[in-house]
């Protein structure tokens, strides 16, 4: 009689609220149950294996929050079916959704586990759970109410410390930051994340998508040939912060940046910088990535509904669906922070600032895929309407083999006009600080960390191989005590550089620490001061064999040497590629067979020996 009485719904509108209510109270429990859970496993990869870990502190709060309000629509919904069909929305069923919900959720975090397998075991967990709960309801009941409020509890204590800790660190930090040397510069980098220098008017492209970074260029140095030592974001970004190659950092597709290396806001925070980071790349340029060590302030995750959706990892699963996306029709980033945004976050941080020097870094990912350009940059260079139906993201630009013509030119078109739309913030921002006379002792420096492929060798994206659209980036330096005006440097030169070349700029006492050689070596005079020979600038993509098999990188770890002439590329399974970069720009012809191409192959293996050996 009782159990007839707990799942067949009553016709009276009293009945019905109740019915509801404990429905609810199934999701909740759940829902806070699962997002702890998530959060736990989250905690181990971190803390215990050191994993990369795409997530902020605030996970602790957002993903039990995020479970309780997906879990909450199946239960409304069995509600309203209840009171029509109440055989329906019985109580193990209400049980059984909710609960094959609550542990797919953590299932879903174990990238080890097939999403099928994951599927049936959530399901089978599901089933002998909501036995249980049909077979015992005021028992289960029971338990909820009274653990649902520690769990509460406990969920709003880690809130505050998320909140919280962050900022008493910041403090503490700010307390203990030793003076600063007297009127000492600050510095400014910034990287345009997957901007190649083949799309810039920058650098000679006929479409005018920079025309704020060539007038940058005018107050500055403009290097032509500059190279990333990663066609992907956490090692490019790592070589820049430490003048490490990748093969010398712990930074990949898993593992963070380990504290093995000093970084460059690591030495410009003991010398008494304040040092920020603005980052909108909210996958590999967050704390948990290693990349704000060193950093007083760090700004990554928004806090914002769809922070929350993503949060959770039922949420990110059907965010990032592309079969939904393309029903739905939308196609953004839930939690994409926009150039404007990052300007405003800066720029709010800078009017707060003490009056020290500062050393700021800020990361836009306008120009990142899926390329969504705002009005009216959506139809700058879209010959007929404007493209606003992308073929989606990282998932189907990577899988998929085979792209025709017009597909192609409507994301190049919409990656133009993106990029354009980005020079124009970057504009701004240069002109904000300006008129608040904050560029006079700045040192701005300008660059990206990898390119991006629209199809040149039948590729899309970028991370995949070692071909120049994917390495070759802008890079400008501006700086009106130290660095002359409109100079253009020919030779090939490596991001690896930068942090020597920020010490050296800023004349910090005792030299650098970081490995490379400064590049105001192309306007002092002297070619390498104290550092001989320069070798070619190094780039690396290690093997990842989850990829599908016709990309390059699946074949094992690649390298790559760029010289006056000559783009030299290994693969992983040994085979060589040659290209002519001064003539070919676009890599069409493979010149390792030719009777030349032998003879500058010899001297590429050599150089690539030796700087991996000194390196090792």
């Amino acid at each position: 009689m009782a159990m007839s009485a707990l799942t067949e719904l009553h016709t009276t509108p009293s009945a019905g609220r109740e019915q509801a209510l404990r429905f609810l109270l199934l999701a909740a429990w759940f829902g806070v149950l699962s997002g702890l859970v998530e959060v736990s496993i989250l905690a181990v990869k971190k803390f215990l294996l050191h994993r990369l870990v795409p997530q902020g502190p605030e996970v602790a709060w957002m993903a039990p929050l995020a479970d309780v309000l997906i879990f909450a629509i199946p239960a409304l919904l069995l509600s309203l079916v209840a009171r029509r069909w109440p055989r329906l929305a019985t109580l193990g069923m209400a049980a059984f959704v909710i609960a094959f919900l609550g542990f797919l959720s953590p299932l879903l975090i174990l990238t080890w586990l097939n999403k099928y397998t994951g599927l049936i075991l959530a399901a089978g967990l599901a089933v002998q759970t909501a036995r249980l709960i049909a077979a015992h309801p005021d028992g289960f009941y029971s338990l909820a109410r009274r653990t649902l409020r520690w769990m509460v509890v406990l969920v709003l204590g880690l809130a505050i410390v998320a909140q919280g800790w962050p900022r008493l660190a910041e403090r503490h930090a700010l307390a203990t930051l030793p003076p600063a040397p007297p009127d000492a510069p600050n510095v400014l980098l910034i990287v345009l994340d997957t901007v190649r220098a083949q799309s810039l008017s920058l650098n000679g492209y006929a479409r005018p998508t920079t025309p704020q970074l060539e007038r940058l260029a005018r107050a500055g140095v403009r290097f032509d040939r500059a190279i990333a030592t990663a066609p992907w974001t956490l090692p490019s970004h790592a070589s820049m912060f430490t003048g490490r190659f990748p093969h010398e950092l712990s930074a990949d597709a898993l593992r963070l940046l380990d504290s093995t290396y000093s970084t460059l806001a690591e030495v410009l925070s003991v010398r008494g910088y304040l040092t920020a980071g603005f980052v909108a790349n909210l996958f590999y340029c967050t704390r948990g990535s290693g990349l704000s060590r060193g950093f007083l302030h760090y700004e990554d995750y928004p806090a914002s509904p769809g922070q929350i959706v993503l949060s959770s990892s039922l949420g990110r699963a059907l965010i990032t669906n592309n079969r939904l996306r393309r029903v739905v029709g939308y196609y953004e980033l839930l939690n994409r922070k926009d150039a404007a945004t990052l300007n405003r976050d800066f720029l709010r941080w800078l009017s707060r600032a003490d009056r020290r020097p500062f050393f700021a870094f800020l990361n836009y990912m306008d120009a990142h895929a899926p390329y969504l350009p705002p009005k009216p940059f959506d139809a700058m260079f879209a010959p007929s309407k404007p493209w606003r139906k992308p073929f989606l993201g990282a998932g189907d630009r990577l899988t998929r083999r085979w792209w025709s013509p017009p597909e192609v030119q409507a994301e190049l078109d919409a990656y133009d006009g993106s990029i354009a739309s980005l020079d124009q913030q970057i504009g701004q921002l240069l002109d904000e600080l300006e008129r608040r006379g904050a560029l006079t002792n700045t040192l701005v420096i300008i660059t990206s960390d990898h390119g991006e492929e629209l199809f040149e060798h039948g590729l899309m994206s970028h991370g995949s191989s070692l071909y120049r659209p994917s390495l070759h980036v802008p890079l400008l330096i501006s700086f009106p005590s130290r660095v002359p005006q409109g100079k253009t440097v020919r030779e090939p030169v490596t991001l690896r550089d930068l942090p020597a070349t920020v010490v050296d700029l800023l004349k910090l006492e005792g030299g650098t620490p970081f490995p490379g050689s400064s590049l105001a070596r192309y306007w002092v005079g002297a070619r390498d001061p104290g550092k001989g020979v320069i070798d070619p600038p190094l780039s690396e993509a290690r093997g990842r064999p989850w990829r599908p098999e016709w990309f390059p990188v699946h074949k094992g770890d690649m390298q790559s040497l760029v010289d006056a002439r000559y783009h030299y590329i290994r693969n992983g399974d040994g085979r060589e590629e040659l290209y002519d970069f001064e003539n070919d720009p676009w890599e069409k012809r493979d010149l390792a067979g030719s009777e030349v191409g032998s003879r500058v192959l010899t001297r590429f293996r050599t150089s690539l020996r030796t700087i991996l050996a000194r390196s090792r």
